[in-house]
């Protein structure tokens, strides 16, 4: 299988270090890419968590699929649940089309949310639906749609902390 044209082992390779902690974060990679799990990816910026991500899509059965990456800390949240989501043509000023979500765009593959942390409790509450029926909605649409996705996440916040405070 081949991500982007190129060999899983050549995503491999981009990971690099003989530390052990590190091998055994990677063999840890190799098994989670098997499985269909949501894995949360945390770490400071720059250590390279969208790496992970891809590494963990080129290892896993969905390699053929789309790895779809949306940065969830660049859009507001109404701009966000439609590029997650998709909208309906009318659904507000300025969807003069219907459009396809990134989950619909990811369907047979991964989806990497980005920065997750920086997501609204709103939208988050939409997210789980997603994650846990395997069903979307448009925005302004009234019919689910089933999508079959693999959902990785990361973030450089202490999540436990923000779960804790309810801002996640």
């Amino acid at each position: 299988t081949t991500l982007g044209g190129r060999s899983p082992q050549y995503d491999e390779v981009k990971i690099i270090g003989n530390n052990q902690s590190l091998q055994r974060v990677l063999a840890l990679a190799r098994q989670v890419a098997k499985s269909k799990a949501t894995v949360l990816i945390s770490g400071e910026s720059g250590t390279g968590k969208e790496m992970f991500s891809r590494f963990l899509h080129a290892h896993s059965d969905r390699a053929g699929g789309p790895f779809i990456a949306v940065n969830c800390a660049a859009l507001p949240e109404h701009l966000l649940e439609s590029e997650l989501f998709g909208h309906e043509k009318g659904a507000f000023t300025g969807a003069i089309v219907r459009k396809p979500g990134k989950f619909e765009l990811a369907s047979g593959g991964t989806i990497l949310l980005d920065e997750i942390s920086e997501m609204e409790l709103s939208l988050q509450a939409k997210l789980l639906r997603a994650l846990q029926e395997s069903q979307i909605d448009r925005v302004g649409g009234t019919d689910p749609i089933n999508v079959d996705v693999r959902a990785l996440a990361t973030t450089n916040r202490h999540l436990e902390a923000w779960v804790q405070q309810c801002q996640f």
